[in-house]
């Protein structure tokens, strides 16, 4: 008869082991859904954040300098930028926004000193920059990021 019971005990103990691995394997299983559920969730966010916070930082500055005839598209480096003017204690300055070197910059001078591209600070790393103003004072801007997503929008100063 003890031969029966000791059978017993290591058949609780093998039912008990098998729980506990089947546990343990569903919650590995889990761990893993999640890191891969939120590795994609990651990667999503930063490609949009790529694609939109250019177009809407580029956006944000047309509409501060929101003004009759302070918004202008000229011809810099390799291609357009943006020219916003603006008056500080009496002195004119433009802010130039445009792509060199694979990035978005920034650059903010007097107005009438002439500057390099490679002078303005860089805002973000992208492929293209176009920058266009239509017949009805339309602003319609097109970034490609570094990834290859193309982000367009159009912005409409009011003066």
């Amino acid at each position: 008869m003890r031969e029966i019971g000791d059978r017993g005990h290591l058949i609780d103990f093998l039912f008990t082991l098998a729980l506990f691995c089947v546990f343990a394997l569903s919650a590995l299983a889990v761990v893993m859904i999640g890191a891969d559920v939120y590795r994609s969730t990651v990667a999503e966010m930063r490609r949009s954040y790529d694609s939109r916070t250019s177009v809407t930082y580029i956006a944000e500055k047309i509409r501060q300098n929101d003004r009759a005839g302070a918004v202008s598209v000229q011809a810099f480096g390799d291609g357009d930028a943006l020219v916003l003017e603006q008056t500080v204690n009496g002195s004119v300055y433009e802010t130039y926004i445009y792509a060199d070197g694979g990035k978005l910059r920034e650059l903010l001078i007097p107005q009438g000193l002439e500057l390099e591209p490679a002078d303005g600070q860089s805002i973000m790393e992208i492929t293209e920059f176009h920058v266009e103003l239509t017949e009805d004072r339309l602003v319609r801007l097109e970034v490609i990021s570094a990834d290859g997503t193309v982000s367009q929008m159009s912005v409409a100063p009011r003066c």
